[in-house]
């Protein structure tokens, strides 16, 4: 017979899974209105800019430089705006694949970044449910965020595997962790999201400190 303890854990549980599917809806809101009014804006602007420079007189040397900073700034806007609605709402994943929205992130969390970053993923690419590749995919956003808070990361990896009809993605660096009492400190809401949304569609997700020092976080997804 349910306890009240069962029950209440239950309520926990639709609240999370609730949460989760309103940022989600958040986020796809927000993106469309970036790309549909903002980003749209900007393109027209820029558009109109790199119609007026040319018929600028030549001896307005000034303004043709102060226009084509404008140009400029605006293409850099747009740019980050595309990068901030990829975020906000990975459709590379529902377009070209779970794969190449990977190697998206990972390109986007190393820019910059003095860091030796491997990827390996197997072929062909398994088909996945949009739930299950959108889950994988902000499991290895909090994977990557993980991984650079940590201390002198100089070298990280990415490993991607089906093995007997099971999905793994196993993230390693050797950086630094600030640790407290076993466990890795500011981890554990990342952590406790990542398990909840895997474990939702049966999967799991653990974390370990080898020998070696480096941090292994492991997903695992039945197909």
């Amino acid at each position: 017979m349910p306890t009240k303890l069962d029950g209440e854990l239950a309520e926990a549980q639709a609240l999370i899974h609730h949460l989760l599917a309103i940022g989600e809806r958040s986020k796809a809101a927000l993106a469309r209105k970036l790309h549909d009014e903002i980003a749209e804006l900007m393109v027209a602007a820029l558009m109109d800019l790199t119609a007026a420079i040319p018929r600028l007189p030549v001896f307005e040397v000034e303004a043709q430089r102060q226009l084509a900073r404008a140009k400029a700034t605006l293409g850099a806007a747009i740019s980050q705006s595309r990068r901030l609605v990829e975020e906000l709402r990975p459709s590379l994943v529902e377009e070209v694949g779970l794969f190449t929205a990977l190697k998206w992130r990972v390109q986007e969390a190393t820019r910059g970044r003095n860091v030796i970053y491997t990827e390996w993923y197997p072929e062909p690419e398994p088909t996945l449910p949009a739930d299950a590749s959108i889950a994988l995919f902000r499991v290895a956003e909090e994977a990557l965020t993980m991984t650079f808070k940590r201390g002198a990361v100089q070298v990280a990896d990415l490993q991607v595997t089906v093995d007997e009809n099971v999905l793994h993605m196993k993230f390693t660096d050797n950086g630094i962790p600030i640790m407290r009492d076993g466990a890795e400190l500011g981890a554990d809401i990342a952590l406790a999201t990542m398990r909840y949304r895997l474990r939702l569609l049966g999967g799991s997700v653990d974390i370990e400190r080898a020998h070696s020092g480096d941090t292994i976080l492991s997903a695992r997804l039945p197909l």
